[in-house]
């Protein structure tokens, strides 16, 4: 019984690192990371009309994705799957890989690990500054 026990830790641990994984071999076939944008260079109402123009509500907060938060979404279909600063970062992960193609087989792992890598690694302020300074959701539909 000890035993089988042991096993279902082990085994639960090696699936709750599965989700890592895909996000770094995903991150890893992504060709360099996009430029950061200076926040300063904006007056404040600016950078809240880009945030809004991907969909995003006020206030410029960005909640840190992981891996395994982005496969609950989708395992659980979350009728509202978006965090704080998600749609713009993927605006801004989807720009880098169309400028930087990764392969069609690669497209969502990589624009998914780099979105995820976005939201932990810039603040709302630099996110929304990127957006604005690319015009990323200018006439563009919001949604990823």
């Amino acid at each position: 019984m000890k035993r089988a026990f042991f096993f279902l830790i082990l085994l639960l641990g090696y699936v709750s690192l599965i989700p890592w994984c895909i996000f770094w071999v995903g991150l890893h076939r992504v060709q360099g990371r996009p430029t950061l944008a200076d926040p300063r260079a904006f007056d404040r109402a600016a950078l809240v009309k880009a945030w809004e123009r991907c969909g995003e509500s006020p206030p410029l907060v960005v909640k840190r994705l992981s891996p395994s938060t982005v496969v609950a979404q989708i395992a659980l279909g979350e009728p509202r799957p978006f965090r704080p600063g998600q749609r713009a970062a993927w605006r801004i992960a989807s720009s880098h890989n169309l400028a930087h193609p990764v392969g069609s087989a690669w497209w969502h792992i990589s624009g998914a690990a780099l979105t995820i890598w976005i939201t932990r690694n810039w603040s709302a302020d630099q996110i929304s500054a990127a957006v604005a300074r690319d015009g990323l959701c200018d006439g563009q539909s919001a949604q990823p």
